[in-house]
């Protein structure tokens, strides 16, 4: 066969493999056409290929084929305590350990030479070695070594939590500026490496993690190379050494010595893979000669024309075209001494592109280097020019003055004019003066907003200002979907003034993608902030306010869905803002940052970032300002979660006082600090002052918003209704929910607070024994969080399958309720003390437990959560818990046949329940029932029956009142009238 055939069959057959099987017979028809000896040819090669030779196929051990780590967990290697393998590659396996000398802990990587891979020795040794001259952020730290007791040598490295780099970029598309800057992370931590006469050998996504933080860390010198031959004599054989085929420089294909350029190739194959999501050059799967010949043969194509041939490309083709592809062309230059001189050299011509001034890989072009040199100084050429135009024609500077005067005069004339046909257009709508007169915020924002359309065409900027004051009032009254209508114009005629890639415009996205929020439109949210992020790369704007902005917007999209996510972004909003001067920017992203942390359980964190956000706040605003309620609000939460209860009720209260301070009573943050604080009060025991501030809240947000607000007054109703219903207030409590249901509904139909509110409603739908309808809600709860892409367990006391387990008891499945209860089972954190979901957690295995019949279980069980409480120190706060727990081992007592021991337990139950509770609640006839079984018990008849008759007083009360309540009333009625 001719050699051009053979070079031809070679390169189609290698692209062939490279493309998914289904799409091989599309691309040899293009390839081959009418040739058909070519394409049998080709077909037959594949075919071999496809099919399984003998040296293809694994041997197969006896027994089970599983592979079996060599180290079982809990097994002890010098100071360290085996967990789990997490990694096992040519030479060694990798396992997860934790040390256990009692001075410290530190959790690291452990690897351990294999068993069959002895002749590895000298490899494993020199990695050791290697390893132990680099200190470098960026590089997996070496913290110990040693031998383990079956003689093989093991190296203990820092733990790196994260993802691959190809992996990280991809699973958030992250931006090319993000992209960038990782990859200069690497440059880094290779160049330092170099300085240190180490060649890595194997730089590949897999062998670089990316922690939540966004730091890259460079890992694997299995086959690192020293450079210093004198420092390892040993260590010169090893230049023929295993390498991973896609990312191998040709050199290390033919054999030929390995320098500090072979890393630069690597590195221009994972920028390549960063830029497009592909390689180069796919080889791996063929053979040795192939690949070979491919890499020496073929030229890698342009990542631009990748881009340029995938619809779904991570980074725009016209982003890449240029530098980033003379870069790219620069480092995969098949002879070593073409590409970069160092990785120094290299990341600097990133560097510059960034800053739109010349690269080293594009030198020779005078006209590129020219033309960089004005985008470059641009403001000062443009500056020259001006000079040189006014000194050329004084009078046209002066028409030119003349001309933006009258602009200026036409704008305010505009506005002016706006303003008064807006309020005539009022009074004119209105046929009684008094009426027009006491028009609301709302209607007058929707004549401006209907005007505006038509409304100052000759001055575009005034309209432009018009239209964001418009926008934020409507963003002030929670009108989302009006507000997403005037930013979408803002966008448009922004568009229109500025140009379609201009800052501005990224500015209005963003703006526009924070109103959607709350609104109808929250779908298209992601696709707006990733427009935006296209305008700042497409810029180069790495770390304007504008980009912070973008983080912090990034931030909040992803908090519902993508919380580590959406914690990196807020961390590199913080990052950005801590640079430049203290500003109410920064205090946002630190109260963002904060909101994820606590969403997260990092608790300390949070609370760390709302007091730096107050901090900063009242520095730039002083105090009080009007920043300051929301803030000191969400640190009350987070301190709540943190049970320091006194803390949590004092920030409260002063977010109260400063919303009042600033604002006075009748104004929205008045009322959202008014309602946290209530319910803080009431889920620390002081029930009667918490509804009391609710409602207030309500008949606040009623005057303030009214009843056809779409968020404010649905929100304190929902809260008021929610405790009503636990104090007892059944039928009140459910009216407040279902109209703030009703107007959730037809305001958000698919928010996830539509869910929350559900959820609220089919637990106090169980309290009163709608068990039907309860499930309708619950079916309807989920449904909302799945289609919402919220994980359904994704903290550990889920309120969802919480009420599925009282449902479950209710109807008596007490096999559902089990099935519930193991998934709702969680290891609590209780490294701050009690943990809230660990109590919730434990009374629903008691009254499981109990509703069983297993009494002594659920006895210790209730002792066990009675004891934490009572150590916390927090007793006053958790009564809600107490007369759970007191309940269930007072009724597990009596199950038992130890009614004086249940007496004293029930009789504080009651007591509790009638301090908490509002007098005709069912839980206090619970408790009235339960106790008189234990006087029957005891023989003391006319106390069983006056409790009897105050527990039918109050189920009388309650015409709708569940049979789960009433079964147990006449059970004992029976027993009395037996008696």
């Amino acid at each position: 066969m001719p050699q051009e055939r053979w070079t031809k069959i070679e390169q189609l057959f290698a692209e062939a493999l490279a493309r998914p099987l289904l799409a091989r017979a599309a691309f040899l028809e293009r390839s081959c056409g009418t040739d058909t000896d070519l394409r049998r040819e080709l077909d037959e090669l594949l075919r071999s290929h496809d099919t399984a030779g003998v040296l293809d196929i694994v041997p197969q051990a006896t027994g089970s084929t599983a592979f079996q780590p060599s180290l079982a967990p809990g097994t002890l290697v010098g100071s360290w305590r085996i967990e789990n393998l997490i990694g096992r590659g040519g030479m060694g396996e990798v396992y997860a350990a934790t040390r256990v000398d009692a001075a410290f802990e530190q959790r690291a990587a452990l690897k351990l030479l294999r068993h069959e891979a002895v002749s590895q020795l000298d490899r494993f040794h020199a990695e050791r070695r290697i390893l132990a001259r680099l200190e470098h952020p960026g590089i997996a730290r070496l913290l110990d070594g040693g031998m383990a007791a079956d003689g093989r040598p093991y190296t203990v490295m820092e733990y790196v939590q994260g993802r691959s780099l190809t992996d990280y970029c991809r699973e958030p598309r992250a931006s090319l500026a993000e992209r960038l800057a990782l990859f200069a992370q690497v440059c880094d931590a290779v160049a330092f490496a170099h300085r240190n006469l180490i060649i890595h050998r194997d730089v590949k996504p897999d062998n670089i993690l990316v922690d939540a933080e966004g730091a890259a860390k460079l890992l694997d010198f299995g086959i690192a190379k020293l450079l210093d031959v004198a420092a390892s004599p040993n260590d010169s054989h090893t230049t023929i050494a295993p390498f991973t085929p896609d990312y191998a420089a040709p050199e290390q294909l033919t054999g030929q010595p390995v320098t500090t350029a072979t890393d630069i190739y690597a590195l221009g194959v994972l920028l390549f893979e960063l830029l497009t999501d592909e390689r180069p050059l796919r080889m791996r799967g063929l053979p040795s000669t192939q690949a070979m010949q491919l890499l020496l043969d073929r030229t890698a194509p342009s990542p631009s024309r990748i881009a340029q041939a995938k619809s779904n490309a991570p980074v725009p083709a016209r982003l890449l075209v240029g530098d980033l592809d003379a870069i790219v062309a620069k480092c995969l230059r098949k002879e070593p001494t073409h590409r970069y001189e160092t990785v120094n050299a290299l990341k600097r011509d990133i560097e510059s592109h960034q800053r739109n001034e010349p690269v080293q890989a594009r030198e020779g072009a005078r006209l590129y280097v020219f033309g960089r040199a004005l985008r470059r100084y641009r403001w000062a050429v443009a500056g020259v020019a001006v000079l040189i135009v006014t000194l050329a024609a004084g009078l046209a500077g002066t028409l030119w003055q003349a001309r933006r005067a009258e602009t200026q005069a036409r704008t305010a004339a505009a506005v002016q004019e706006f303003v008064s046909d807006l309020f005539r257009a009022n009074s004119s709508s209105q046929d009684d003066p008094v009426k027009a007169r006491q028009t609301t915020a709302r209607e007058l924002l929707d004549i401006g907003a209907k005007k505006i359309d038509t409304a100052m065409a000759d001055a575009p900027e005034a309209k432009l200002g018009v239209l964001k004051l418009l926008s934020e009032l409507y963003n002030d009254l929670a009108l989302d979907d009006e507000a997403v209508r005037l930013h979408r114009e803002i966008v448009d005629l922004t568009r229109r003034l500025h140009g379609a890639d201009s800052i501005e415009v990224a500015a209005g996205l963003i703006d526009l993608a924070g109103s959607m929020q709350a609104s109808n439109a929250v779908k298209e949210r992601e696709k707006v902030l990733w427009e935006a992020t296209a305008i700042l790369d497409l810029k180069h704007d790495l770390d304007s306010d504008t980009r912070a902005a973008l983080q912090r917007k990034l931030a909040e999209h992803y908090a519902g869905f993508d919380v580590p996510r959406a914690l990196g972004y807020a961390r590199k909003a913080v990052r950005l803002f801590e640079v430049k001067p203290l500003s109410n920017d920064l205090a946002e992203s630190l109260s963002t940052r904060g909101g994820i942390e606590t969403h997260m359980g990092l608790v300390r964190e949070a609370v760390a970032s709302y007091r730096r956000a107050i901090e900063v706040s009242r520095a730039v605003d002083g105090f009080p300002n009007p920043s300051l309620p929301r803030f000191y609000a969400y640190l009350s939460e987070v301190e709540y979660r943190m049970q320091n209860i006194t803390g949590a009720e004092n920030s409260a209260r002063l977010a109260l006082q400063t919303a009042i301070a600033i604002n006075g009573e009748n104004h929205v943050d008045t009322l959202q600090t008014e309602m946290r604080l209530g319910v803080l009060l009431f889920h620390t025991g002081r029930t009667t002052e918490g509804i009391a501030l609710l409602q207030a809240a309500k008949q606040r947000a009623l005057q303030i918003r009214g009843a056809d607000d779409p968020f404010h007054t649905p929100v304190t109703r929902l809260e008021l209704g929610n405790a009503q219903a636990r104090v007892g207030r059944l039928e009140e409590g459910l009216a407040d929910m279902r109209v703030a249901i009703a107007s959730q509904r037809a305001n958000r139909p698919g928010s996830i607070f539509l869910a929350t509110m559900l959820e609220n409603e089919a637990s106090a739908l169980v309290d009163l024994g709608h068990l039907a309808e309860a499930l309708v809600g619950l079916d309807a709860a989920t449904s909302i969080k799945v289609n919402g892409g919220l994980p359904l367990h994704a903290a550990p006391y889920n309120f969802n399958t919480g009420t599925r387990i009282r449902l479950a008891l209710a109807n008596g499945h007490l096999d559902t309720a089990q099935t519930l209860l193991n998934e709702l089972s969680v290891d609590p954190d209780e490294s701050m003390g009690i943990s809230f979901t660990g109590i919730q957690q434990l009374l629903f295995t008691a009254e499981v437990d109990l509703a069983a019949g297993r009494a002594r279980s659920a006895t210790e069980v209730a002792k066990r959560v009675r004891g934490k409480i009572e150590t916390s120190g927090l007793s006053q706060y958790l009564s809600f818990y107490t007369m759970r727990a007191d309940l269930i081992e007072g009724s597990a007592a009596l199950l038992d046949n130890h009614p004086t021991a249940a007496r004293p337990l029930l009789q504080r139950t009651l007591a509790v329940r009638e301090k908490l509770l509002a007098p005709a609640s069912p839980r206090i006839a619970e408790a009235q029932i339960a106790l008189a079984e234990c006087y029957l018990a005891l023989g003391d008849v006319k106390q069983a029956q006056s409790l009897a008759v105050a527990a039918t007083a109050i189920h009388t009360m309650h015409r709708e009142l569940g049979e789960h309540y009433r079964r147990p009333l006449r059970q004992l009625q029976a027993k009395l009238e037996g008696k």
